[in-house]
């Protein structure tokens, strides 16, 4: 039994599951049980007879028998019990245990799920997954419309880590499909590309804090944070100047002068 909110990627983990396991020879069959009629998941799951009900023209197997699992017993106008042998992975965006209270969901069903239960927490709450999550959606996106897509900037990473996505990884992955819809051919996704609501998520810069607060002058403190910003971008485009000086709004004998006058070297 898999809890967590909606979008946290129930269905991904289930599918890790099986792909990691004995059974990745054998089919996985999803099912959004929330989304059909109490009478059509019936069918869906344990399937049906001809004849069983009005529009049933054909025997249909069920998604338990065609993965291959469990005991299925199929009702109404057949006498047959048949046997399969399923992993069962069921996922749930609310308290199952509240709803068992509740009175809304079968005790017994309940204590059959959950055999082994497993927790995944909201996106915000993994923000350590976000880099690793925006990587994989790059490089399936990019393959989606054949873009070539370098990688996503630092910047990027870091104001992604900082929105809460109250649509969890659902919409982190939505949010990266538009951006590698943007991006320039060969080029890196960069804060230009993301969505106004997350580029205009504040984030809190310590040491930003810490050099406005220092006793230099003015004209110190702006060389200070154009050498800050250069470093930034000459190491997240893996000093690629001609990247950087569009990213950066600068030509690129701007951006070399500017190299050149604080003495920055590639590490």
């Amino acid at each position: 039994l898999i809890r967590g909110e909606t979008g946290t990627g129930k269905e991904l983990l289930a599918r890790a599951i099986h792909f990691n396991s004995d059974r990745v020879n054998s089919p996985m069959h999803s099912q959004n049980c929330g989304s059909v009629s109490d009478d059509a998941l019936y069918s869906e799951l344990f399937g049906h007879v001809r004849g069983a009900f009005p529009g049933a023209i054909a025997d249909r197997l069920g998604l338990f028998r065609a993965a291959d699992g469990g005991t299925v017993f199929l009702d109404e106008g057949s006498d047959k019990t048949l046997h399969s042998n399923v992993r069962i992975i069921a996922a749930s965006n609310r308290s199952i245990e509240e709803m068992v209270e509740e009175g809304s969901f079968r005790r017994d069903l309940y204590y059959r799920l959950r055999g082994f239960q497993l927790e995944l927490p909201a996106l915000r709450d993994r923000t350590d997954d976000i880099p690793v999550l925006t990587q994989f959606f790059v490089e399936k996106y990019a393959g989606v419309v054949g873009r070539r897509v370098l990688g996503v900037t630092s910047d990027v990473l870091k104001q992604l880590e900082h929105y809460p996505f109250p649509g969890n990884v659902r919409e982190l992955e939505s949010e990266v499909q538009r951006m590698v819809a943007v991006a320039e051919q060969g080029g890196y996704v960069a804060l230009r590309h993301l969505s106004e609501k997350i580029a205009r998520t504040p984030i809190e810069n310590h040491e930003s804090a810490a050099f406005l607060t220092s006793g230099a002058t003015l004209k110190d403190k702006v060389e200070h944070l154009e050498q800050a910003v250069l470093t930034q971008a000459l190491a997240a485009f893996h000093w690629n100047q001609s990247k950087v000086a569009e990213e950066l709004g600068l030509s690129r004998v701007g951006l070399a002068n500017k190299i050149k006058r604080y003495g920055l070297r590639k590490g």
